[in-house]
């Protein structure tokens, strides 16, 4: 699935729906409510009434308010003789660092379910702003020249006091951010990233981390300076505790601290701490071909599988860079610096359709010791299912024939994300990548990366990369168990693989059914101990052993013969059991054996020559099955 990256558009705030900002409305006055009864008078002895003419509520007021957390927290609010009202950056979420419009009448009419006649001043609106403050209304009372009594919901007072201190309303900690003047393309993006987070935090969630960032020159609205003219600079957050969004815009001119919405926490990626600044990204995209020398849009983000700016392929951090001239470039932000760029081909579709073959993993398997049979080659997505495929559908699947010593399996129309490959050589055509008991190959195996597998098959990984565009060419070298080999001459080979347990699901199929995916097989010789295969239903419907047949050549006729020595003594040779080969495997049921013992196996095949072919193999029980119900 392909998700179109939201590059070239204003970061300006767009409106949301009526029914989050409803939301977020009704959060501010439930900030304030909470903070109702840890208010209290507090201020300053040199406090100064407003001017005459001027409107009672004119003037700095200070309270104590409990954030959501019930700490209590100093507010300071701003209304100028203009009607522009500021909070504090020291005031509770969401009020923090807001900067808004208020408008007021000595009546009822903007909030007449409360307004009190005959107590009140009169009612407020506040208009505009950001973090959902914008259309709350209230009630307000001002008492002599140094106290004002707010209300935002019935019951809930705040008690402000006069204020008549002239320190900035804004501390310092959020102009520290971002600096008042920057060079273009503008530096240190990760230092002042590592800034912002750590002021987010503070003043909104604990758990918040960076999602994106995004930066616009020469905008209508800016936050910083550089020699060409302003530039507005956004970071984006999210709270994994919360499953809320939140955008920082430092040193704005409306409001810094902005709440979002909910967001899923799936499509929420952390940006790395460290990652290739800004000037070196340009840089990048210009010694790839950039013509434009003005930059219009600038966008960093952690993508996710399936993420496209245009026609390029994104994933993981990478910067997103558009110039005037209409060109996007995107370059891998990754540490250490892959010295990865590409630039969107104008002769493609603007519509961002890839043309036919442009995404091709291709994987080249060498070290095949003959050219039987054919390599099975799975692409894995994830680790679930890893490496037998068992999932499924976590895998894709491609065989090859094998031509001198070499096969080759293609992958097409990949998005750009983490793969691993698995790869096998199929000589006995089971269709299924088989492993010992103790979880190592029973056949050639072999991984990206190349890891060795002789001890073990790797865990996901091991064997992940990252695949972005184009057709890179993985090479993946064969490796064979020590001590094996497979007889692929021309008059066929047949050999007893092992012995497997299965329920009656399986046997009821016949000589051709499958082992389903993840079955252990024993291999020849071995003891099978403890509670390994045991049936657990009253009439042993599982549990049941079979011969496993691995058989290249022309099909034939064929016949298992197994002899019994039970562990109470004595000796008996089954009739045999009769079967047709064909090339491939067979699976044969031994009968109902359960009980402990040593058991001789012997496959006859081939009589086109008289007497036939002989393979024979025994293994041994020596379990301790509990009682079935």
């Amino acid at each position: 699935m392909r998700h179109q990256a939201l590059i070239g558009h204003s970061i300006l705030p767009r409106p949301r729906s009526s029914r989050v900002s409803a939301i977020v409305r009704f959060a501010v006055a439930i900030v304030i409510a909470a903070g109702i009864c840890a208010c209290h008078h507090s201020g300053s002895d040199s406090s100064a009434p407003a001017a005459p003419g001027q409107s009672p509520t004119v003037g700095r007021w200070q309270a104590e308010i409990s954030n959501p957390a019930g700490q209590r927290q100093q507010c300071v609010m701003e209304i100028a003789a203009t009607g522009q009202i500021a909070y504090g950056d020291s005031c509770p979420m969401p009020l923090t660092g807001q900067k808004a419009t208020i408008t007021s009448l000595p009546n009822g009419t903007y909030a007449p379910q409360l307004y009190v006649e005959g107590k009140d001043s009169g009612t407020f609106m506040i208009m505009g702003g950001g973090g959902g403050i914008g259309g709350m209304v209230g009630a307000f009372r001002v008492e002599g020249s140094k106290h004002m009594t707010t209300r935002t919901a019935p019951g809930a007072d705040i008690e402000w006091t006069r204020n008549s201190s002239e320190a900035p309303i804004q501390s310092a900690a959020a102009s520290q951010v971002l600096p008042g003047q920057v060079q273009w393309p503008m530096g240190d993006v990760p230092a002042i990233a590592q800034r912002a987070v750590a002021y987010v935090r503070s003043k909104w969630q604990p758990d918040a981390f960076l999602t994106s960032i995004q930066i616009e020159p020469n905008g209508g609205i800016s936050n910083t300076q550089s020699p060409e003219g302003g530039v507005m600079i956004q970071f984006n957050f999210y709270s994994p505790g919360q499953q809320q969004t939140l955008t920082f815009m430092p040193n704005s001119p409306t409001s810094e601290l902005m709440p979002g919405g909910s967001a899923d926490p799936n499509e929420q990626h952390a940006l790395p701490a460290s990652f290739v600044d800004l000037p070196d990204a340009v840089a990048k995209l210009r010694a790839k071909g950039l013509r434009g020398k003005q930059l219009k849009t600038v966008h960093l983000e952690n993508y996710s599988r399936g993420s496209y700016a245009g026609s390029i392929p994104l994933y993981g951090p990478e910067w997103v860079i558009a110039s005037a001239l209409d060109e996007q470039g995107a370059v891998v932000a990754d540490l250490p610096d892959q010295n990865d760029a590409r630039i969107y081909n104008e002769n493609e579709d603007a519509g961002g359709d890839q043309p036919e073959n442009a995404n091709t993993l291709q994987v080249e398997i060498t070290g095949l010791r003959n050219n039987h049979a054919q390599v099975y080659c799975w692409l894995f997505t994830g680790p679930r299912g890893f490496p037998l495929n068992s999932a499924g559908d976590n895998a894709g699947s491609i065989s090859s024939g094998i031509t001198n010593g070499r096969a080759t399996c293609d992958f097409g129309n990949e998005d750009p994300g983490p793969y691993a490959v698995v790869v096998f050589h199929d000589e006995d055509n089971s269709h299924v990548l088989e492993l010992n008991p103790n979880g190592t190959p029973r056949e050639g195996v072999g991984l990206s990366n190349n890891p060795q597998v002789a001890s073990g098959m790797p865990g996901y990984d091991a064997a992940k990369f990252v695949y972005r565009s184009g057709q890179p060419n993985l090479t993946i070298n064969m490796q064979y168990p020590a001590g094996s080999s497979f007889d692929a001459g021309a008059g066929g080979g047949g050999r007893l693989t092992g012995f497997a347990f299965v329920d009656g699901s399986v046997t009821a199929q016949g000589s051709r059914a499958k082992l389903p995916a993840g079955t252990k097989i024993y291999p020849g010789g071995s003891t099978i101990t403890g509670t390994d295969g045991c049936p657990t239903t009253r009439y042993r419907t599982d549990g049941m052993i079979v011969a496993v047949i691995d058989y290249q050549g022309r099909p034939t006729a064929g016949s298992v013969t197994v002899t019994r020595h039970p562990a109470r003594g004595g000796q008996f040779e089954n009739a045999p059991y009769y079967l047709d080969l064909d090339p491939g495997r067979t699976l044969q049921l031994l009968g109902p054996i359960f009980e402990n013992g040593s058991y001789d196996v012997r496959l006859q095949y081939d009589f086109s020559q008289g007497e036939g072919k002989t393979a024979s193999t025994r293994f041994v029980l020596a379990r301790s099955c509990p009682s079935t119900p």
